[in-house]
């Protein structure tokens, strides 16, 4: 690759983090002060537009539309009550959540969890195992991005090839640490392709016996999501408590383990104006009401905690966005080393531009370090100590009543991979007519003809069967042998006339002049003519079925709506040619699949085909 090449593709990205309003608007947007955060980020997406950089305006897109939510969102809050916190490393937190079992989390990857290519997920590090017959667990799909899987256990070592849950759970982006609540009835977990104010938020989705689907995921909102990565939700076992695992106000490597009471059936509020969202998000647990007493006759607060909680806060931010500016000016000198010419100086600005940036950013943090000192020193001058987003105060030499312990935190050990044997899927027969490369055509696993009318192409009789090379690509290739002993050769297999007429034109231009259309009734043999007028009515059985290609990994969440409120259908996902393919279905016949395709085709979405596809059984 050239330098030039790696510039212009760096490029882009630097441009959105050099604009001057980035910065402020990153710092509104994790503040909770969505409404200013919108107002520049929508000035910064004017100014993208007429660069054409639209990875720069995809990202500031996405930015907007979390503020938008978080706007939503915060319209209505629960006010769960703070009993504990605890800052642990990123890389061992599930360590230190006493509600799961001793040895109960196993490294990752293992035989359920494979990473090749996809790399380590910043948190998922380890994967939860508990007993049972039953296990639910992430892994990366082929795009690398994280999915909700299931596996049940077949024997004592056997597990069945992990599927995805439900597509119900599936967005474009990752869906980490599932956790099932003790019923079975709920599934708890986090997801940054959802509908969230910011990095992972906190979903649930229930499971409904009557018609065996897991429901839409719902975010558990404010204050259980927040703006920062909220990775993991459970309650605990005794039933008191929810237990939130969030870098909202954490340090770099680590995240803190919030513990607040439960509230079993939660009731939302507007916020109020004195409410303080940045504190309401720190869960910070009250002072015991002895020491709480204490203070009230004894010092003299001239000093607002809660301007306290939020200068700090502002802290961390600048600290954070200074390091993602260092990050980037090392990026961008080691491009700076491989250009020259034009695109060196062109670097050169780049790089002085984001060092000029992170001067202000130090001269902020500098300032907002001085008035946190300021503030600190009037706190002890008042006989306060000021504690830091629920940490805990030091103890007074001076003898008090202690306060009874809510919640203690215990480490468990690390669990073993066990020994297990997680099956392979088999991959399915894809009975989609296809010309394929020379060499690479197929012949139908399973000759027998689906039920009702259906259309062939007749391409050859011969004494024997042909070859891989003689079809020349064609899947599926279909072979009956005749009573005299000579094989016939039929293509594909086609619901309508239209289909066949369009493949028969397809199979002469490799070869086969002489091809031509067959039909068939329940798999006997018909006139053409005679399918004609049958095609279109409805035959036995369930015959057909919508497909979607070209989705990527996961549909759309608007085209799983529209699935949803059009029909009662299943939708599937299987692979085909190395990539997914959804299927919604079975329909009795293409008329019982047209409202569903129109529903879809209305909704415009981009590169994804939609088709009215036969079921072969």
């Amino acid at each position: 690759m050239t330098a030039l090449r790696k510039l212009l593709i760096v490029m882009p990205a630097l441009c959105v983090f050099c604009l001057p309003a980035y910065g402020q608007a990153d710092i509104f947007h994790k503040n909770y002060q969505f409404d200013k955060a919108i107002e520049l980020y929508e000035n910064i997406l004017d100014s993208l537009s007429s660069t054409g950089d639209s990875s720069g305006m995809d990202k500031v897109a996405g930015l907007l539309t979390q503020c938008q939510n978080g706007l939503n969102m915060m319209q209505y809050i629960v006010r769960p009550e703070p009993v504990a916190v605890k800052s642990v490393p990123v890389k061992e937190f599930f360590l230190y959540l006493k509600d799961l079992p001793d040895k109960s989390w196993i490294p990752v990857p293992n035989p359920f969890v494979k990473t090749p290519g996809s790399g380590t997920h910043p948190f998922y590090k380890a994967m939860y195992l508990p007993a049972g017959d039953t296990l639910v667990f992430s892994a990366p799909d082929t795009d690398g991005f994280w999915k909700i899987h299931v596996s049940y256990r077949k024997d004592s070592v056997t597990w069945t090839s992990p599927v995805i849950l439900s597509e119900t759970l599936v967005s474009g982006r990752n869906e980490i640490f599932p956790m099932m609540s003790r019923d079975g009835g709920t599934l708890y977990f986090a997801s940054d392709g959802m509908p969230g104010m910011g990095g992972y938020d906190l979903f649930r989705s229930t499971w409904d016996g009557t018609t065996g689907t897991w429901s839409t995921p719902e975010n558990l909102g404010f204050p259980y999501s927040s703006t920062g990565n909220d990775i993991l939700f459970l309650n605990s076992s005794d039933g008191r408590y929810s237990i939130i695992v969030s870098d909202r106000i954490a340090e770099a490597d680590s995240v803190d383990i919030f513990v607040t009471g439960l509230i079993a059936t939660p009731v939302k509020t507007p916020l109020g104006r004195d409410e303080s969202p940045v504190r309401i998000a720190s869960l910070t647990p009250k002072p015991a009401p002895e020491a709480a007493a204490e203070k009230s006759e004894t010092s003299r607060p001239t000093v607002d905690r809660d301007a306290y909680s939020d200068l700090m806060h502002e802290l961390r931010s600048l600290r954070s966005e200074q390091r993602g500016i260092l990050d980037k000016i090392d990026e961008s000198r080691k491009i700076y080393e491989t250009t020259s010419g034009d695109d060196r100086d062109f670097m050169a600005s780049i790089i002085n531009d984001l060092e000029r940036k992170a001067l202000n950013v130090r001269k902020r943090i500098d300032e907002a370090s001085a008035r946190v000192r300021k503030m600190e020193i009037q706190f002890l001058s008042d006989g306060i100590f000021p504690t830091e987003y629920g940490e805990p105060a030091p103890e007074s030499s001076a003898e008090k009543p202690a306060a009874p312990e809510k919640y203690g935190f215990i480490k468990r050990n690390m669990g073993r991979i066990p020994y297990v044997v997680v099956e392979v899927p088999e991959p399915e027969f894809d009975y989609t007519f296809r010309i394929l490369g020379r060499d690479k055509g197929q012949f139908a696993e399973d000759n027998t003809l689906p039920e009702g009318v259906v259309y062939q192409i007749q391409f050859a009789v011969l004494s024997s069967r042909a070859s891989v090379r003689d079809i020349k690509g064609m899947t599926p290739v279909f072979v009956t042998r005749m009573p005299s002993g000579k094989y016939v050769h039929n293509a594909g297999l086609f619901r309508t006339y239209g289909e066949a007429q369009s493949a028969l034109g397809s199979i002469r231009k490799i070869g086969f002049k002489d091809a031509f259309i067959v039909a068939y009734r329940d798999g006997v043999n018909i006139p053409v003519k005679t399918a004609r007028t049958l095609e279109g009515r409805s035959v036995s059985g369930l015959s057909c079925q919508v497909v979607l290609r070209g989705a990527g990994e996961s549909l759309p969440a608007q085209a799983v709506d529209a699935v949803r409120e059009t029909c009662s259908k299943d939708i599937t996902k299987f692979v085909s040619d190395g990539q997914a393919v959804f299927a919604v279905g079975p329909f009795r016949n293409a008329d019982e699949a047209r409202p569903l395709v129109s529903a879809l085709q209305d909704l415009n979405l981009d590169n994804i085909d939609i088709t009215i596809e036969y079921i072969k059984r």
